[in-house]
């Protein structure tokens, strides 16, 4: 029917517009953090634009039930508002048949949420680690620049000149830094030319040739050590939790999730799940909210209506708080919270207003 695909497309252009615009806000954000840890070499300039694209999951995770939930907002309250309402009633169309066009995109949304959810966050978080350990071993990422100080675990390095090859990065005049807190152990090793590698255990080594190494100061007169070498190799400290991303959470998949013995396991999966839920639920409470009076204006009932979702997503975060820390138990857990606004909420306000009427005259 020619109106019933009217509303499901003003919906829809809706949604994809909002989505768009919240993603692009969102993704600056992300990109903005990333290069301020680039920028202090955290990461690697290199590899900020494709963890940015990896992080498109995670907020598509949290976008999609929001963009859903505003767009029914503002497209039937525009509709109402503008008396379009009243003739798309006059045809037969019911506030039930609306309903039923919402969630078919409700339940299309809710698809594509729990694919991003349950299938692509745990994949990209797997490639997002797998990027920042190689980041850390791998002699092409690192970040190495000319004329600047880098920290690689024990020592802090200075480089007068970084040069690019196929193996990675060759770096020139080198200034290597010791620290340590008893100061009789500190040094400094100058060298003409070094480069790292990485070896088959992928353990990370710093090769330096033809260089002095300065220790000391050995007495109180402060007298140095001086030791020349033609070729000098020292271990480089990697985080050792950059290695084990199978035990990241994140990372593992919802069925993992679901049959681990672990109670955040479990409780992550429990989440990732919601999400399906939520974009069901917050559709059926926005549509009887969005049915407003042409004479009362599309924005009457959005300040409500954003109270209603905060309140979601606040209730959904303090049941998994409580699930962890063993308040209640884990079934059903922050299930709970779709199933009480189900009941209490979204019913209710979608039953006709007659009810409500003849309940009142039954009491009196």
């Amino acid at each position: 029917m020619i109106l019933n695909k009217y509303i499901f497309k003003e919906l829809f252009k809706t949604q994809l517009v909002v989505l768009l615009i919240l993603l692009t806000v969102f993704l600056s954000q992300s990109v903005i953090r990333l290069a301020s840890q680039a920028v202090i070499g955290s990461i690697p300039v290199n590899i900020v634009a494709y963890l940015a694209i990896l992080s498109l999951p995670d907020i598509s995770v949290i976008m999609l039930p929001l963009t859903l939930f505003i767009a029914i907002l503002l497209t039937l309250g525009r509709i109402c508002s503008d008396s379009e309402m009243v003739v798309i009633r006059s045809f037969g169309i019911s506030p039930y048949k609306i309903l039923a066009i919402v969630l078919v995109l409700a339940v299309i949304t809710a698809i594509f949420s729990g694919i991003c959810s349950n299938y692509l966050s745990s994949k990209a978080a797997v490639e997002r680690s797998a990027l920042l350990y190689k980041a850390q071993t791998s002699p092409e990422y690192l970040p190495l620049e000319s004329g600047r100080f880098v920290s690689f675990g024990a020592f802090n390095i200075y480089v007068e000149n970084v040069s690019a090859n196929k193996e990675g990065q060759t770096i020139q005049n080198v200034y290597v830094m010791t620290l340590p807190e008893d100061a009789s152990l500190s040094s400094v090793t100058v060298s003409q030319k070094g480069y790292l590698k990485t070896d088959e255990k992928g353990i990370q080594w710093l090769y330096l040739e033809n260089g002095k190494r300065y220790e000391g100061p050995l007495k109180t007169d402060g007298s140095f050590r001086v030791a020349e070498f033609d070729r000098l190799r020292a271990p480089v400290a990697v985080d050792s939790n950059a290695q084990n991303t199978n035990a990241d959470l994140m990372e593992k998949s919802t069925l993992e999730l679901i049959q681990s013995d672990n109670l955040y396991a479990n409780v992550e999966a429990q989440w990732r799940i919601s999400v399906i839920f939520a974009c069901i639920v917050l559709s059926l409470i926005a549509v009887p909210l969005s049915m407003v009076n042409p004479r009362q204006g599309r924005y009457t009932r959005l300040v409500p209506a954003i109270l209603l979702y905060a309140s979601y997503y606040l209730l959904l975060l303090s049941m998994r708080n409580m699930v962890l820390s063993g308040t209640i138990p884990l079934y059903p857990g922050i299930y709970i919270v779709p199933i009480v606004f189900f009941i209490f909420v979204a019913i209710p306000l979608n039953l006709p207003a007659h009810i409500f009427i003849k309940i009142k005259k039954v009491k009196n």
